[in-house]
């Protein structure tokens, strides 16, 4: 299922425990993130949890949006001109079980979101990667946690 503006307003929104506004899209069989636009900017919190995206690009100018949560798709790639530019508030991205494979991704993200302060990977194949690329990462973008 494509998201379209319509899809938007048909999903749950909601205040989370934190007090944010959230918006919930989670377990659509979405193939790409697009048509953003439409929440025109009204959201802290988007779930994206257990659909089908690959690639973490296509944002439109969401200053609002804080946390994004993209745990059980297929992310490989990351656009980190598109985040820098777009979403520049981020503080926490969920990647959890996905596809993320290279510690360049990672890094990508690094220099894309000066704000991230979270950011979870747990089930990808680059977290068994060497202690020591870590430890590179980690000094370079010290200012966010792995877990």
């Amino acid at each position: 299922m494509r998201i379209s503006a319509e899809r938007i307003g048909l999903a749950e929104q909601r205040t989370n425990p934190l007090g944010e506004r959230e918006l919930i899209l989670r377990g659509l069989a979405i193939p790409s993130i697009e048509n953003l636009a439409a929440t025109r900017d009204a959201f802290d919190t988007i779930d994206f949890t257990d659909n089908r995206i690959s690639r973490l690009e296509n944002f439109p100018r969401m200053q609002r949006l804080v946390h994004l949560m993209l745990s059980g798709n297929v992310i490989d790639t990351v656009d980190a001109t598109n985040l820098s530019k777009n979403v520049p508030n981020i503080k926490y991205i969920q990647l959890n079980h996905n596809h993320v494979t290279s510690l360049k991704e990672i890094s990508n993200l690094g220099k894309a979101c000066p704000k991230l302060e979270i950011l979870c990977l747990v089930g990808n194949p680059v977290t068994p990667l060497c202690y020591w690329d870590w430890r590179y990462i980690i000094t370079q973008y010290f200012h966010f946690i792995l877990i």
